[in-house]
């Protein structure tokens, strides 16, 4: 596995928003409640942008059509559609990152 370096921890606060490319993957990083999440960057339904969608309790709300993930699973509330990729934050010294490769 290797780190792939998203952001210092001194930049993360509530409401942060960034989208990131990290070699073929869109994705994004954010921070709601204190909590952190990564995920990919559009929604598996339409393919929606969801850098600016809302989080609240852990699930994140796709805008096009209200679809809800859990961000801990990506599972979609009602099973709807496909579930949305996510990954789990790796802290490094002074920056948070996620890991890819072959496991």
């Amino acid at each position: 596995m290797q780190f792939y370096p998203l952001e210092r921890l001194i930049n993360l606060h509530d409401g942060y928003r960034r989208h990131v490319k990290v070699d073929q993957l869109d994705i994004v990083l954010a921070q709601e409640d204190g909590q952190l999440f990564i995920f990919q960057s559009r929604c598996p339904h339409r393919g929606q942008p969801l850098e600016k969608a809302s989080i609240e309790d852990g699930r994140l709300v796709c805008p096009l059509h209200q679809y809800a993930f859990d961000l801990r699973t990506g599972y979609q509330q009602d099973q709807l559609c496909a579930a949305l990729q996510v990954w789990t934050p790796i802290y490094e010294g002074n920056q948070v990152g996620i890991a890819l490769g072959e496991r």
